[in-house]
């Protein structure tokens, strides 16, 4: 779910950049190739952090090993993201580091 909430600012910025490079003069060189490609790499970015939670919530929901690792890494990451994220990235934290969380997890990803 926190990953898709990221497609949403991605495609703002995406939309702003090519707006900013339409409204921009053709007189600003500059600021008319700078300003749309800062926003442009802003929003690819979030395409591709919104792309990784997908990705990774798929792998959980299936019980993938590599989902979980990649989960942790995404939980320790989301620490520096401030209130929610950080409440996020703990409690990912918490749940998959936890000695019955993941022995949990390996039981059911050898059952499926």
């Amino acid at each position: 779910m926190a990953g898709a909430l990221f497609l949403v600012p991605g495609i703002v910025f995406v939309i702003l950049s090519g707006i900013l490079r339409i409204s921009i003069p053709a007189t600003e060189a500059i600021g008319r190739f700078v300003a749309p490609l800062v926003l442009w790499m802003i929003g690819g970015s979030l395409f591709l952090v919104a792309a990784g939670g997908i990705l990774v919530g798929w792998g959980l929901l299936n019980h993938r090993h590599w989902a979980r690792v990649l989960a942790i890494v995404l939980g320790i990451v989301a620490l520096l993201h401030p209130p929610f994220g950080t409440a996020l990235g703990i409690y990912t934290l918490w749940v998959l580091l936890s000695d019955q969380g993941g022995a949990e997890y390996d039981r059911l990803g050898h059952t499926g």
